[in-house]
């Protein structure tokens, strides 16, 4: 469990909340809503006090910001958590997508991005028109704050004629890098592109000096999981979001 601990606390630093607290060992995070691990409570070590009095405190933290209190519970590939099993005694219930973290090793490096890879500091429109987050186009204006909020990140694309057929969102930071808003053109796909936007990816932090990468994909995303298995990466632990029981905050 150590390992999942710290690869969870390194993970927490590349998709920050734009508001972030201290609750003992955990970290409660929030940025208007926009995704769950920007938006969720991440218990990484024990809280002060017991778990209802810590669970009281996330409750009201999120409350008083008109969002829904929730955490992110990180297991075992195999196994269940103490802590999970008191969230649901407790009644708080599951969000959908669960997920899975994958990682892979970067060292002995990758081959070189093929032809069409663009690589900025920034994102620009062409990339942000491409950018998808479960689905949606219309994405509220935080998220530029959440898309530069790691200690450093590259926006990689594939480009076509000018327009960004591929995307993918590069962060560096507590000696890993990490892969978030892969997306492929809905005409473009199946013609390799995920592959060669992942692989473009794994090029440029391995040239950062990167030799660790993960990257998050819900469960039920066959088609992307076995393209990332292909890509060499393996599966480490998973994690879900629990939802606090409607009502007021105790106490």
């Amino acid at each position: 469990m150590s390992e999942i601990i710290d690869l969870e606390r390194a993970a927490a630093l590349h998709w920050r909340g734009t508001e972030e607290d201290r609750l003992g060992g955990w970290l409660l995070r929030a940025a208007e809503g926009f995704t769950g691990r920007a938006n969720s409570a991440l218990p990484l070590g024990d809280p002060p006090g017991s778990l209802d009095e810590a669970l009281a405190a996330v409750t009201r933290w999120y409350r008083t910001r008109g969002l829904p209190p929730m955490l992110q519970v990180a297991m075992p590939l195999e196994e269940t958590s103490a802590l999970d099993e008191a969230l649901a005694a407790r009644g708080w219930g599951l969000r959908p997508g669960p997920a899975f973290v994958m990682t892979a090793d970067l060292a002995g490096g990758t081959a070189p991005p093929g032809d069409g890879v663009r690589v900025d500091a920034a994102p620009d429109d062409e990339w942000l028109s491409a950018q998808r987050y479960r689905g949606r186009a219309d994405l509220p204006p935080v998220r530029m704050k959440v898309l530069v909020s790691a200690p450093e990140q590259a926006f990689v694309s594939i480009r076509d004629g000018g327009t960004a057929v591929a995307v993918a969102r590069l962060s560096l930071g507590g000696g890993w890098a990490g892969i978030t808003s892969v997306e492929v053109s809905p005409a473009r796909r199946r013609r390799g592109l995920g592959r060669a936007i992942t692989d473009a990816c794994r090029a440029e932090a391995f040239a950062r000096g990167a030799r660790r990468m993960f990257l998050q994909v819900e469960t039920a995303n066959e088609a992307a999981r076995a393209l990332y298995e292909k890509s060499g990466f393996t599966y480490a632990h998973r994690y879900h979001y629990r939802l606090a029981p409607a009502g007021p905050a105790p106490g």
